[in-house]
């Protein structure tokens, strides 16, 4: 192989290894479980996206809560602010999983272009029964013309005796792989192609070189 095939064929593989990297733009949503003795909370968001949050750009926020008690009753799903950014919030509840085109047999909304008090305060959304699995659909939206701070909303519940909250950062489990993971596939892929080249181009190099020598 040619010195100039050899180069030809790295850069390729360069920018193969490229397109394996994950760009920002390709962040995949964040799931974190709170899980307690009674009351359990999956939250699904894209954070990344949250933290450059832009005017009449939305991010939206799945939580699912559901409860394992040993006697009926109800869980109360709440929401609080605190912050020096205004937000608009767009709350809707599916009971069954949300699917590509939205709840199954039709959603409730909740609470739509409503800006949320950031007073750190818990106001209720909605209570249902500790049997049901309740699917939250937040729409967050910063106000326009308030591009400056920031502002932490979380998702609370209570029953059961018992309360969990879950937000964008403290004490969460992430499931899933970590966003380091493909990129380190791509780069050791790279490298052992880029490794297999130099040692081929080296061995018929040496072939040559002897034979000329004859």
């Amino acid at each position: 192989m040619s010195r100039g095939r050899s180069i030809a064929l790295l850069s390729a593989l360069a920018a193969g290894g490229a397109l394996l990297v994950p760009t920002a733009a390709w962040a995949a949503p964040t799931t974190q479980v709170i899980q307690g003795d009674v009351l359990r909370l999956v939250s699904v968001a894209d954070w990344d996206a949250a933290s450059r949050l832009l005017p009449g750009e939305p991010v939206q926020w799945d939580v699912a809560i559901s409860a394992d008690a040993p006697d009926p009753g109800t869980v109360r799903i709440a929401v609080s602010a605190t912050g020096d950014a205004p937000l608009t919030l767009d709350a809707s509840l599916c009971m069954r999983a949300w699917g590509p085109s939205g709840c199954p047999g039709g959603a409730t909304e909740l609470r739509t272009a409503w800006s949320i008090p950031r007073d750190g305060s818990e106001i209720a959304l909605v209570e249902v029964a500790d049997t049901e699995v309740a699917h939250l659909r937040l729409s967050i939206t910063l106000n326009t013309g308030d591009e400056g701070g920031t502002t932490d909303v979380r998702v609370h519940a209570q029953g059961a005796g018992e309360s969990a909250v879950v937000g964008p950062g403290g004490g969460l489990a992430t499931t899933g792989l970590s966003p380091i993971v493909p990129v380190a596939f791509g780069v050791g892929a790279l490298l052992v192609a880029t490794g297999a080249v130099l040692v081929l181009d080296h061995r018929r190099r040496t072939v040559r070189d002897k034979e000329d020598a004859r």
